[in-house]
């Protein structure tokens, strides 16, 4: 996936890391220091290069809780071409870390390449972490389903974050409009963007909603919301089906009467988290992620709400990043793999300290409710939202390559242009870029990848 799709779903490569890790169970508080804790020994981890803030706490942290213990890192470049080239030319050197990050749409080509390990045995491995720990849409998106990986793991989900709707509390309070709620669908949310909307002639000063709608966590959840899927039984885009052309239609008329801020516009406005915290607009779609950046620049008073339902469904936009063993650690340095994983998914370790910067919510069943997320101080208030919303959560198809996925981000965008800019029909656009993208596909997938 491009550079440019990463940072959609990753809206600043310096965010807190936004990690989601669950378990069905409750962990007690050092369950994980019952069994036997590496001494000495040095642990290698490859890191994307936008996580390396939020994740040198947890590295201290860790080597505080085993001295001896030594974490050495690198960073890998925070997109997903990037990501994949790096490792890949690592792997032909003999040159992997012990574990590496990885994005979601790269699982299966690194598994392929023998650079990340099946999971399994360590899920299978007696620790507290084990294979119903992790939270199944997540987990479910470095499944490998056709290949001579078929049925591996390859990846445990720390980026996973699903779509929530960010609200400006004082933009309704200031039009006497009550917040928005679990019984709002996307006709009603449009009802109230308009009338939050502010205009100076025919120049929108202020947005009612924020929306990037050629991103995979927009369009997909839509498109299943109306009953259908986004690629065809030949893993083929169907992007002029009913469902398809409704989606992109109710998002981008929007963007043309100047109610939703497109990317672009978002951009010219410093960022999505920009606008929402500047008031230019009033409704943000995005992720648990941004929570630190609306922080640290929001002075009006917020909130989050579930994403409306459209069609009568409530669907809602996913993603993950994750981190794996690789081939060289399952080979070599499995024991200290295992321990590291074990403490970073545990609600003392690694998900404390990440959680602790807002940015990341643990999709634990046992910890939808721990203090180490809901308690802190709001905003945000309405902390079920994010735990809630997992359970409506869309994920982009697997199947997708990484290559085609840049050629999706880039027709779309083309698309959205030729539609909201130059007054395409949207069917037409949908058209052209499916053109595009299916070649891409075909070509990719001739190729063996």
């Amino acid at each position: 996936m491009s550079k440019t799709t990463l940072t959609q779903f990753t809206p600043s490569r310096r965010t807190v890391l936004a990690g989601l890790a669950a378990s069905p169970f409750a962990l007690a508080a050092g369950s994980h220091f019952a069994m036997a804790q590496p001494t000495s020994g040095t642990l290698s981890i490859a890191v994307l290069d936008w996580a390396e803030t939020g994740i040198k706490p947890v590295f201290a942290a860790y080597e505080a809780a085993r001295p001896g213990v030594k974490i050495d890192y690198s960073l890998l470049p925070g997109d997903y071409q990037g990501i994949r080239q790096t490792l890949l030319s690592r792997r032909l050197a003999n040159k992997l870390p012990d574990i590496t990050y990885l994005a979601d749409i790269l699982a299966t080509q690194l598994a392929n390449a023998e650079v990340t390990a099946d999971m399994r045995p360590f899920l299978t491995s007696g620790g507290p972490i084990g294979m119903t720990s992790l939270a199944k849409p997540f987990l479910d998106q470095y499944l490998v389903t056709s290949g001579p990986n078929k049925d591996g793991i390859f990846g445990l989900p720390i980026g996973a974050d699903t779509v929530v709707l960010y609200y400006n509390k004082k933009h309704f309070d200031d039009a006497g409009i009550p917040y928005p709620n679990d019984d709002w669908t996307f006709e009603k949310q449009i009802e109230v963007a308009t009338q939050l909307t502010q205009k100076s002639g025919t120049t929108t000063t202020r947005y009612g909603l924020a929306a990037s709608v050629p991103w995979h966590a927009t369009y997909v959840p839509g498109i299943e919301a109306f009953g259908d899927t986004l690629l065809d039984e030949n893993n083929m885009y169907k992007l002029q089906t009913e469902a398809a052309i409704k989606v992109f239609t109710m998002y981008w008329d929007q963007v043309k009467a100047g109610v939703i801020a497109s990317t672009p516009q978002q951009t010219q406005l410093g960022g999505g988290f920009q606008a929402f915290g500047a008031g230019t607009v009033s409704m943000l779609q995005s992720v648990r992620a941004l929570t630190p950046l609306i922080r640290s620049v929001t002075t009006d008073d917020w909130d989050v709400a579930l994403e409306p339902k459209i069609n009568g469904v409530r669907k809602t936009g996913m993603g993950s990043i994750a981190q794996s063993i690789t081939t060289s650690g399952q080979a070599n340095n499995k024991d200290l793999c295992y321990d590291y994983l074990n403490w970073f998914y545990s609600e003392d370790g690694g998900m404390k300290i990440l959680a602790a910067g807002y940015g990341t919510v643990p999709p634990v069943e046992a910890l939808y409710e721990s203090p180490i997320w809901t308690a802190l101080p709001g905003p945000p208030y309405d902390n079920r939202v994010f735990a809630e919303s997992i359970q409506y959560g869309a994920m982009n198809p697997t199947s997708i390559p990484a290559d085609v996925q840049a050629v999706v981000d880039t027709e779309l965008t083309k698309a959205e242009e030729a539609v909201t800019l130059n007054n395409v029909p949207v069917a037409d656009a949908l058209k052209a870029a499916e053109a595009v993208i299916n070649e891409a596909m075909a070509r990719v997938l001739a190729a063996g990848g």
